[in-house]
């Protein structure tokens, strides 16, 4: 009978993949017959065409290696800093150092991504090189230097306005070049990958039962995700930021052919198929929406994807338990404590020092005016905003059991940016009050797509994953091209998604605080569930609770607290993600201590960053949001660094 279904199980999967590669050969066909020129067709048609192929297959083989290896359906290739690392390098030697790019901006690419992928490494070094532990530190590398690129070109943006087109990925070329030094490492790794599935299958039963099967553990890591990491890392440094296609190929395959874990080989094809039908429907497209680069068109594709998907995803499918570390729940109260003192000093502090045109100075009872006026409004903003989404990333960890579940993974601030870039498009010149009033109104419109959609997958975590991927990933691509058409438009949105708080008035800024400690609340009126939940959704149902219905107002009350934050200070990537996992590093593990602690280090985080916005290189403002990714990003790798080694 198993024998019978599994040819069944191959049969469609062949049909199902068939349906994939035909309209694609198809348009690939067209597009050479289409050219008339032969040095067209020999120098432009057929490179770009063999660069989707082999580009797809390398990006689908990278993300199938990442989502085994980490047991988790987010990774994907640029999980390790790898796509953050080659945006930081082209953008700094660019500026600083320009006689860096006389060899190609390829190697510098390259260069940038391999230095972020050895210090994901080094800080998750240790006896059985952590899977948890080298996820955090990759996606902390890559907000750090996400964080430090967006300053860049923040600060350069005329100069570095070209990199937004590259950072949108584009497969146009003019040359043979860059396809055959991609198919020249393809052909070269595809051998060590297959001899190497085996051990992968192994790594899929746990670190403690691979080991005990006799495999070493670390040294497989190493060697599966160095392979990916420099796939994905080449195709990167040629062709831009292609990544979503390395997130949804496995997925797909997996759909395809009924598996929980497709095969290495499944995933590079559906990869390649995939890409070159996206590169090749735009390619059509381009008469009409002009030259829209691939790797925004992947998003647009791989978005409605994932959305369908969703509806397919077994139910209660394993999903990775947050990291949590050894806890010391007796001194739970007491570090809870020192955290509002902290969070009060450093708010007083922020208030009442500061630069001005005469140096620093102590604002006194005379001062008052110009506390109230200038300075109070931005603390509260920032501060309100740092819990609002502290709690929502806190909150979206429990509920859904996965690292690197955050508060964009809901598309609530790709929606809210997505609305301010149409408002730009439709009202060139926005006041604060408009702008305010459009995100929110994107927010709440992204909030209704979310509870609907969510509504029709119960809830369930492997399928609300999908679905928040597949809606921001869809947002996103639409604010990429935005921000890659350049001009004033492009720098006043890359203002706002930088995260500045300048012109935010008094009343917003309490209603964000407000927002922030009524989420709170109803979080902590949730523990006891949260707690359960966090043991697996068959456990907590055995003890009686409804699992879906305790997800839905979780997932709900994660919504609001995103949009009230993302109104205030914009779409803050770190806040949300990386907080809660400082919160565990501190040592809360139950729902009541761990949520506090985490709205009280986001609060604390983001008002030191405003403060120090406002400060470091007065007269002019820097982003409170790109600056907490900056500083607080070292600690947080050092002190991941320093569990892995204890």
């Amino acid at each position: 009978m198993s024998s019978i279904l599994a040819r069944r199980g191959s049969l469609q999967g062949l049909v199902l993949i068939s349906l994939l590669a035909l309209p694609a050969l198809a348009l690939a066909v067209l597009a050479i017959v289409q050219v008339k020129e032969p040095a067209i067709l020999f120098y432009a048609t057929l490179p770009r065409i063999v660069a989707a192929l082999v580009s797809g297959c390398l990006l689908g083989l990278a993300g199938g290696v990442f989502q085994r290896t980490f047991d988790n359906p987010l990774a994907e290739p640029s999980l390790l800093g790898i796509s953050g690392g080659a945006a930081l390098c082209l953008a700094a030697s660019l500026v600083f150092a320009p006689v860096l790019w006389s060899h190609g901006y390829q190697i510098v690419a390259l260069a940038g991504a391999l230095i972020a992928l050895a210090t994901a490494f080094a800080v998750a070094w240790g006896p059985h090189l952590s899977t948890q532990t080298l996820v955090l530190a990759g996606v902390m590398i890559n907000l750090f230097c996400n964080a430090a690129y967006a300053g860049l070109v923040l600060f350069n943006h005329d100069f570095l306005s070209n990199l937004l087109m590259w950072q949108a990925g584009s497969l146009q070329q003019s040359g043979w070049g860059p396809s055959l030094r991609l198919a020249v490492l393809a052909a070269i790794s595809l051998g060590p990958l297959l001899l190497l599935e085996r051990p992968l299958r192994l790594l899929s039963l746990g670190d403690g039962a691979a080991a005990s099967l006799g495999l070493s553990v670390r040294t497989v890591k190493l060697i599966l995700l160095f392979i990916a990491s420099l796939l994905a890392a080449s195709v990167t440094a040629e062709f831009g930021q292609i990544g979503l296609v390395g997130l949804a190929a496995p997925a797909l395959a997996r759909a395809i052919w009924r598996e929980t874990q497709a095969g290495l080989i499944r995933c590079g094809v559906t990869g390649a198929l995939l890409l070159l039908l996206t590169d090749q429907v735009m390619r059509l497209l381009s008469s009409v929406l002009g030259n829209l680069p691939v790797g925004a068109a992947a998003g647009l594709l791989a978005g409605p994807l994932l959305v369908g998907l969703a509806r397919r995803a077994p139910l209660n499918a394993p999903t990775p338990i947050m990291l949590t570390f050894a806890a010391r729940g007796h001194g739970n109260i007491k570090r809870l404590v020192i955290l509002s003192l902290l969070l009060l000093a450093a708010f007083a502090f922020a208030a009442v020092v500061g630069r001005g045109p005469e140096g620093w100075a102590l604002a006194g009872r005379d001062d008052l005016a110009l506390v109230w006026r200038w300075r109070l409004p931005p603390l509260l903003a920032a501060s309100g905003a740092g819990l609002c989404l502290a709690v929502a990333g806190f909150i979206l960890q429990r509920l859904l059991r996965n690292p690197l579940a955050g508060p964009d993974l809901l598309g609530i601030s790709h929606g809210a940016g997505l609305a301010l870039a149409v408002a730009f498009v439709i009202l060139p010149t926005l006041g604060v009050a408009t702008k305010l009033a459009v995100t929110s109104a994107g927010a709440i419109a992204a909030l209704l797509v979310v509870t609907l959609l969510g509504l029709r997958a119960r809830f369930e975590p492997t399928r609300m994953l999908l679905l928040g991927v597949g809606l921001a990933s869809m947002a996103n691509a639409m604010l990429v091209i935005a921000l890659a058409g350049g001009g004033q438009r492009g720098a006043a949105l890359l203002g706002w998604f930088s995260g500045m708080t300048a012109g935010v008035d008094l009343a917003t800024s309490v209603a964000a605080c407000l927002v922030g400690c009524a989420g709170l609340l109803a979080c902590l009126s949730l523990h006891r569930q949260m707690d359960l939940i966090s043991l697996g959704d068959a456990a907590a149902t055995g003890f009686g609770l409804r699992v879906a219905v305790v997800r839905a107002a979780g997932i709900a009350l994660a919504a609001i607290l995103t949009a009230a934050g993302t109104m205030v200070v914009g779409p803050i990537s770190f806040i949300g993600l990386m907080v809660p996992h400082a919160a565990a590093i501190l040592g809360f593990r139950k729902t009541a201590g761990a949520s506090v602690a985490s709205g009280l280090i986001g609060a604390l985080l983001m008002t030191l960053a405003e403060w120090l916005s406002r400060n470091l290189v007065w007269p002019w403002a820097l982003s409170p949001s790109l600056l907490a990714a900056l500083v607080a990003g070292p600690w947080f790798l050092w002190q991941l660094h320093r569990r892995q080694r204890q």
